[in-house]
């Protein structure tokens, strides 16, 4: 007896809120240029050689005024109150979404928006739990036909972090393609002190030097790439 299969394609439509959303954080760096920016990398050949690579990072050449002056004009159209003081050299940024209405969605097409019109290419994704975290994951392998579509067969290559696997943090630094790192916050929480940071007592790998980076400390690499990070559920 034969048995039948249906095959669903999950069609997705872009919302006009949606679309306000990913603007208002592209608007943001306006006047900005296509540029990275390049780091050394310290890794081993076969035979334990020591030699040197060249990380990819992001590159922000507009002003802190500029940045400001940006700011004002997407709270300006979005009715919101003004930000008079300048911004710092970490800025930070709230997009406010109701649960359900897809921001999972909006901030991978802002990601791949952000490339295509500055040239970023390093993203992380901070979620508060592991649930979210494999959410997160489910969502690009759900949107990866649509979205390489839209735009003409881009690369990027989202992934969850794991202290086991730091290979992947290397190249997440030297891939010249959109890297998308995923990582809970618990990965990171800093709870040593800090001059047993960077050393074999820190209980998070991420701050330990690696052998697997040649001796580079995890958390100093993926920093040299200066990442946009987007945190998930900030207020969790």
């Amino acid at each position: 007896k034969k048995r039948g299969y249906i095959f669903l394609k999950i069609q997705f439509d872009q919302l006009e809120y949606q679309d306000k959303a990913i603007d208002a954080v592209v608007s943001l760096f306006e006047g900005q240029q296509i540029k990275q920016s390049n780091f050394t990398v310290v890794d081993k050949d076969n035979q334990g050689k020591l030699w040197t690579d060249y990380g990819v990072g992001n590159k922000v050449d507009i002003s802190e005024r500029k940045l400001l002056d940006n700011l004002q004009e997407v709270q300006i159209s979005n009715d919101i109150v003004r930000s008079d003081s300048p911004t710092t050299s970490s800025p930070q940024f709230n997009i406010e979404m109701e649960t359900g209405t897809g921001k999972t969605f909006v901030y991978i097409k802002t990601m791949l928006e952000l490339n295509k019109n500055y040239g970023f290419s390093k993203f992380i994704i901070v979620v508060p739990s592991l649930a979210i975290k494999e959410g997160v994951m489910k969502t690009f392998e759900m949107t990866e036909e649509y979205f390489r579509r839209e735009y003409h067969g881009v690369i990027y290559r989202p992934f969850i972090y794991d202290s086991k696997k730091l290979d992947t943090v290397r190249s997440f630094a030297v891939d010249n393609t959109i890297q998308i790192m995923i990582i809970n916050i618990q990965a990171f929480i800093k709870d040593v002190k800090a001059d047993e940071e960077r050393s074999s007592k820190a209980s998070n790998l991420i701050y330990r030097e690696s052998e697997d980076l040649s001796g580079m400390v995890p958390i100093d690499l993926i920093s040299a790439t200066k990442p946009i990070v987007i945190i998930d559920e900030p207020q969790s």
